[in-house]
C-alpha cells in the first residue's frame, strides 16, 4: 500500500472539525452504524446549529449527503478514509 501523507490544511480542517463533541459523536455514530438522517432532536440543538455542524464535517471532507425525496441522507467518507488509513485507524472500534 502506497503511504500518503495528509497535507498540513487538510490535516487543520479535519481537527477543526473533529474537535467539537457534537460534530465527533455525529462523525461516530456514521462511522458505526452507517449512513443515516442526523435528527437535530436528539442532540437538542436548533436546526441551525446542526446544520453549521454538517456543513464543517462536510468542508473537511468527513461526511457525504444524497436527498432522497425532501430528506437528507448522511455517511462517512469511506474514500477519504481509505486514503488515510493510519489516521483513522484511532477510530476503529475492533
Amino acid at each position: 500500500m502506497k503511504k500518503v501523507n495528509l497535507k498540513t490544511d487538510q490535516l487543520l480542517l479535519l481537527f477543526q472539525a473533529l474537535g467539537d463533541p457534537i460534530r465527533l459523536d455525529i462523525f461516530l455514530c456514521l462511522l458505526q452504524k452507517g449512513e443515516r438522517r442526523v435528527v437535530c432532536d436528539s442532540y437538542d440543538i436548533s436546526k441551525s446549529t446542526m446544520s453549521h455542524h454538517i456543513k464543517l464535517l462536510r468542508e473537511a471532507d468527513l461526511i457525504t449527503v444524497r436527498k432522497e425525496g425532501t430528506s437528507h441522507i448522511y455517511s462517512v467518507n469511506h474514500v477519504l478514509l481509505e486514503k488515510y488509513p493510519a489516521f483513522f485507524s484511532v477510530f476503529q472500534t475492533e
